[in-house]
């Protein structure tokens, strides 16, 4: 990152050149405007320098690791593995356990992103890699397993199916419906109101 008068032509040259291919930003005075707020130095960038910085930004997440500290190498390489990314990533230590990984491709970055977000709910097995093509308007699809035997939580999460053909909501057990149930079932209140037309 270059700071200097500079000459306007070139620096209007460099303003796009310097938006997230890893080229230099050369900053003009007048984009960086310093002054003194209760004692503490604060610097304001120009609008133009806080977009192209937004934009480098866009595909960066920040990774803050609990518990027992892990070296960079160790951290990059289980990374690595975990995400199986199609291009190379960059990993930044900034200190405290806080690291940033910036991805090379938004591919990447949604599959890294989205494969975290099912895996809140059980392990990812398939990714719709189209979620980029807006086919699908702004939703990604993926298969996730969720462990049926495990209960339910108290909080209420609204889940859209697309199909569930082989699940008996009766016993929780996937394989088979409800109605092809081989099961001797359970009578809910409910059920025994609409057979018998009255509680009983």
């Amino acid at each position: 990152m270059l700071i200097g008068e500079g000459n306007t032509d070139r620096r209007e040259a460099n303003r796009g050149a310097g938006s997230g291919s890893g080229d230099e930003i050369e900053l003009m005075e007048r984009d960086v405007k310093k002054s003194i707020s209760n004692g503490i130095l604060t610097i304001e960038f120009s609008d133009h320098i806080q977009q192209i910085l937004f934009k480098e930004m866009k595909t960066t997440v920040v990774l803050k690791l609990p518990g027992q500290n892990i070296g960079y190498a160790a951290l990059h390489n289980r990374i690595s593995s975990l995400w199986r990314l199609s291009k190379p990533f960059h990993l930044m230590d900034i200190k405290n356990g806080y690291f940033l990984a910036k991805f090379h491709c938004s591919e990447d970055f949604n599959n890294v992103i989205i494969s975290q977000v099912g895996g809140l709910v059980g392990k990812v097995a398939k990714l719709d890699f189209n979620t980029d093509s807006k086919t699908r308007g702004g939703f990604a699809r993926m298969t996730v397993f969720v462990d049926l035997d495990r209960p339910v939580n108290e909080e209420l999460q609204r889940v859209e199916y697309e199909a569930l053909p082989t699940i008996c909501f009766s016993y929780g057990k996937h394989g088979h419906t409800k109605e092809m149930c081989s099961s001797p079932t359970m009578t809910t209140n409910s059920e025994k109101v609409q057979e018998n037309g009255e509680l009983g």
